[in-house]
């Protein structure tokens, strides 16, 4: 189970338990039966100060501190005076942290007692290794800009949705760029993509591709009962690293939610803790997309020990992200629905973070009781899959390769996967209804 201790003030999850509820059971062509688990050691975050300098910014930092040493004393004092010198962004930034501190500090005693209670947030030495993790090279942002260049997104005759059958050579001739790709099997697969091997949850389905092309998403008809958003909002740290291209908020007032959205949707969207993207989705964003803002969520992160990853008052990163939670109204009904909870306000989730960049917890196990039963989800700028959701970005299967998992022999005669025919794999799915549930 991902979430380990729930009360009023939130929850404590283990995103790294979740990712590995789906991959319990993993049908390789080649291998049989496998288990896999996400490694880990992406997890063992066992002090505060998470994010490591990369070579590139270890670099960057060396040749300011040689620019630094040539420029004149009188500079630097100058500079440094400058930099005392809060601008309005800063000074709003100040004034949101003070009314979200004593919320964090209260909220997180009880969750993180429970933890150290029920013995999970302990460090355990014996698991923790004490060597770097490597990280695969994703080339998939790279692949999506070539793509837009030879395909015809418009292309009318390719179906809507297509699965993957696991084999290699039949796997290499998919579309992944114009069309819905799903695992529509009970278990994990191991496939083959452009040359690389993935893990792909039971029951998901993804379109790799940029905002610019989203017609395969919007034709295949779905409408969702929950989207989640993770914009690659515009900052220095991003323009500095070039880790990922960001998106100018201007720019996603062209995702079709209100085309995407069943009656009563909920809608739910990262956010950093910048005011001024705060204020674009309360006042902007959200009113566009027809969204009634409901509550605004933290996200608070810990060590492996129940530490916060940064302190609190932290004047460059704060242990905390912001998550805003609306429900699309449409005009033919209510936002209220008997069947699903009202949305609660100003709740913590508490979570180990993974050490690679951008990676979030699932919300699935948290968002269930407020929203109906077998709904359907959708995730927009998705870098990992879950099943029974459909998730969309340029990087979408990103964290499904291979190298961020382990696997083993798992024979088991009660295992029923069903082999199916390339035939029918490739039928026309473009009418086939799938219920998706939580």
């Amino acid at each position: 189970m991902s979430v380990l201790v729930s009360d009023e003030r939130g929850w404590l999850l283990d995103a790294w338990s979740f990712i590995n509820e789906g991959f319990q059971r993993c049908y390789s062509v080649n291998k049989g039966h496998l288990r896999c688990e996400f490694k880990k050691q992406y997890f063992a975050i066992v002090k505060p100060h998470l994010v490591s300098k990369s070579r590139n910014d270890c670099a960057q930092t060396n040749t300011e501190s040689q620019a630094a040493a040539r420029t004149g004393i009188n500079t630097r004092k100058k500079r440094k005076r400058q930099r005392s010198e809060l601008n309005q962004g800063e000074l709003d930034a100040e004034v949101y942290h003070k009314k979200v501190r004593l919320l964090v500090l209260e909220g997180i005693r009880s969750l993180l007692e429970a933890g150290h209670h029920c013995g999970y947030l302990t460090e355990d030495l014996l698991t923790v290794p004490t060597k770097q993790m490597p990280v695969h090279e994703c080339q998939l942002a790279a692949l999506c800009d070539m793509a837009k260049q030879l395909l015809k997104m418009e292309n009318s005759d390719a179906p809507y949705v297509q699965a993957v059958n696991g084999h290699a050579d039949l796997d290499a001739h998919l579309d992944l760029f114009s069309c819905l790709t799903e695992n529509p099997d009970d278990c994990a697969r191991e496939v083959t993509l452009m040359g690389e091997t993935y893990f792909l949850p039971p029951r998901s389905r993804f379109l790799l591709s940029d905002i610019t092309c989203l017609q395969p998403l919007i034709c295949s008809g779905d409408k969702y009962d929950l989207i989640v958003i993770d914009p690659p909002w515009e900052n220095k740290s991003v323009k500095r690293s070039s880790r990922y291209s960001f998106l100018p908020s201007s720019q996603l007032k062209q995702l079709p939610v209100s085309v995407l959205s069943a009656a009563g949707c909920m809608v739910v969207t990262w956010v950093t803790n910048r005011p001024r993207h705060l204020r674009f989705i309360r006042e902007e964003l959200y009113p566009h997309w027809g969204v009634k803002l409901l509550a605004e969520w933290f996200w608070v992160k810990v060590t492996r020990k129940g530490e916060l990853v940064f302190p609190l008052d932290s004047p460059h990163k704060k242990p905390y992200e912001v998550l805003l939670l609306g429900r699309f109204c449409d005009n033919s009904d209510s936002t209220a629905r008997s069947d699903v909870r009202e949305i609660p306000d100003q709740r913590l989730i508490i979570s180990i973070p993974s050490a690679l960049h951008s990676q979030k917890p699932a919300l699935s196990a948290v968002l269930k009781p407020y929203i109906r039963p077998h709904a359907k989800c959708l995730e927009m700028f998705a870098r990992s899959l879950q099943p029974d959701w459909t998730s969309w970005g340029n990087e979408v299967i990103k964290f499904q390769h291979h190298s961020y998992f382990t696997t083993e022999s798992s024979v088991c005669a009660c295992d029923t996967f069903t082999h199916t025919t390339d035939a029918d794999q490739q039928v026309d799915t473009r009418h086939m209804e799938k219920s998706a549930c939580l």
